[in-house]
């Protein structure tokens, strides 16, 4: 173990009840941060490589490392553990010195020597835990991000299953090195006996966030019982008190004044070095969506236009210093400053935290506000629109198709397929999805000839010969224009579907319902246009039988057809899209 002589970050951190210091040194070359702490050792080793870093073909990769990294602990308890995170990887441990000295000792040889005859076992643990990750928060990230970077949060490890060991030995190679780490220890020093046998690597700077979305604020809408926004905004103390005051009016607006619903919350979390998101959400019963939906966004309307109470703004500032001036909360943080300063993030002292806080603004909320809705997306229940409120609704189709030969289904169905030289397109009564094969993230392959395509955006074309009329040429088409570090070969299927599960619609939104006001409106509207019609028509008749009609009384039918004619457009609108919707 080779330890540098220990060079003092921060000299004087005061905080309640005495003096924390925070010592920078390093172990093995891996640099390391040193605080006293009360309590038992903890400590951790973080490195720079998560979920983000991965393609969709190779979707957990990163948390196969993880589990094999320490899958001969066999700890049933939370003192030690492993966490794969968007942009970090944490290995953490807490308990007396020589059993974190044996822990952290005893994952980085496992990470130089993964013990791959455990391969198939960790496979399945790892696609077991995956498959309990789902819900609107892990949509919002590929509905945002797409199936590249921050979006494969929601691909509950998609390449797992076909990763071997060669994969994952050069993955944890590339990405598992001493350049690419950081150590934390809340304790009196470093634990004798620790060593950190890492291979030799690089820095690696956190991947970019590329939006798919077109246009922001934005919304999406489907599944039921909760509306959610999630924000990206610059990294800052006002953020956290937005949060604060987000959370405050929601409660306010949705549980105390319409008793519309019972979680009303909001957080404010850091993404990388320079930003951070704000999540909001409130739940609601389907008799209440309308209320909720609508209530919802006149509480972020309002924020934006600079409708903030001061005494939220003081209640969160007050939470804030709180927080800051617990006794364990720079030892609690020491793990997030650690991986800050791994991510190329500076670390700010308590301080600079406190005088941030103190200094906070009801204008510069305002501004943060202000910021955190123009990178707003929605997510609404089924049915649900937001475009009277300036959110564009995010895309469920594509914009173009590609040009090549177009194969229909064997039995009427309303879609088609054209396969080209530069991708391909399903055509649906909605509208075109269309995957480019440089843009293709992930193409599956089945034995028997179906094939699943997944673009950038997150958007999934399935091509199943059991569905549609498709010939050899096509199939040899496709898999010569996708990539080949995209193709994902899947085993045989053990099943025969009506339609197969390779041919599916992404991202599916339900068409959006009128609330119970505008459908009234609109029956009555029928209604009248009905009874306007029954009396226009009669009175036409009875003017036409009248021997002594003249030129007055045909004026006057004219105008009575003229002045209802019209809503008939209004009506005819009303009874077509009734009849869709059924």
């Amino acid at each position: 173990m080779s330890i540098t002589p220990t060079v003092t970050l921060n000299a004087s951190n005061a905080l309640i009840g005495g003096w924390v210091m925070i010592r920078h040194t390093e172990v093995d070359g891996v640099p390391t941060f040193i605080t006293p702490t009360r309590g038992p050792m903890r400590a951790g080793l973080v490195f720079r490589v998560g979920v983000a870093d991965e393609t969709l073909a190779t979707s957990g990769i990163t948390h196969l490392v993880e589990h094999l990294a320490l899958s001969e602990f066999a700890l049933p308890d939370s003192h030690a553990n492993g966490m794969t995170g968007m942009i970090n990887t944490h290995f953490y441990v807490q308990g007396a010195p020589e059993d974190v000295s044996t822990f952290l000792t005893r994952a980085c040889d496992a990470i130089t020597t993964l013990p791959l005859d455990r391969l198939e076992r960790e496979r399945t643990i790892v696609r077991t835990e995956a498959a309990s990750r789902s819900g609107a928060a892990f949509e919002m990230q590929v509905w945002r991000y797409g199936a590249q970077g921050y979006g494969l949060a929601g691909s509950n490890d998609f390449g797992v299953e076909v990763l071997g060991p060669e994969d994952v030995r050069a993955w944890a190679a590339d990405w598992f090195a001493l350049e690419n780490a950081v150590l934390w220890i809340a304790g009196e020093d470093v634990p004798p006996g620790l060593r950190l046998r890492l291979p030799g690597g690089v820095r690696r700077p956190p991947p970019p966030a590329k939006s798919i979305l077109p246009l922001l604020p934005a919304y999406f809408a489907n599944g039921s019982g909760q509306v959610m926004m999630d924000s990206v905004v610059s990294r800052s103390m006002a953020a956290h008190v937005l949060s604060t005051v987000i959370e405050r009016r929601l409660f306010q607006k949705l549980r105390h004044e319409q008793g519309g619903s019972y979680v009303t919350t909001a957080a404010y979390r850091w993404r990388d070095a320079e930003y951070g998101t704000i999540t909001a959400l409130a739940d609601t019963l389907p008799e209440n969506q309308d209320v909720v939906v609508n209530g919802f966004i006149e509480v972020l309307a309002a924020l934006k236009a600079g409708d903030i109470p001061a005494v939220d703004v003081e209640a969160g500032k007050t939470m804030l210093r709180e927080f800051v001036r617990d006794p364990d909360f720079e030892v609690g943080s020491l793990r997030n400053d650690s991986a800050d300063f791994l991510n190329g993030g500076r670390p700010s002292t308590v301080e600079e935290l406190l005088a941030e806080s103190d200094a906070i603004t009801t204008d510069d909320v305002h501004a943060v506000a202000v910021e955190a809705m123009g990178s707003a997306l929605l997510h609404l229940p089924a049915g649900h629109e937001a475009d009277w409120a300036g959110f564009a609704r995010a895309p469920l189709f594509s914009p173009a198709v590609v040009r090549g030969t177009k194969y229909a289904t064997h039995e009427p169905s309303g879609e088609s397929i054209v396969v080209g030289t530069s991708g391909v397109s399903l055509i649906t009564p909605g509208g075109p999805i269309t995957i480019r094969y440089d843009q293709c993230v992930a193409a599956e392959a089945w034995p028997h000839g179906a094939r699943r395509l997944v673009g950038v955006d997150g958007l999934i074309v399935g091509i199943d010969p059991r569905y549609f009329a498709i010939d050899q040429k096509a199939t040899a088409m496709i898999d010569a224009g996708v990539p080949p570090s995209a193709v994902v070969r899947r085993p045989a299927l053990q099943e025969e579907p009506d339609k197969p599960a390779a041919v599916e619609e992404p991202r599916a939104e339900q068409p959006p319902v009128r609330s119970a006001l505008r459908t009234a409106v609109r029956a009555l509207t029928g209604i009248l246009f009905t009874a306007w019609f029954v009396f226009a028509l009669l009175a036409t008749a009875g003017v036409a039988t009248r021997a002594d009609a003249d030129a007055t009384d045909w004026v006057a039918i004219a105008l009575i057809w003229f002045i209802g004619w019209p809503f008939k457009n209004v009506v005819l609108r009303y009874f077509t899209k009734l009849r869709a919707a059924h």
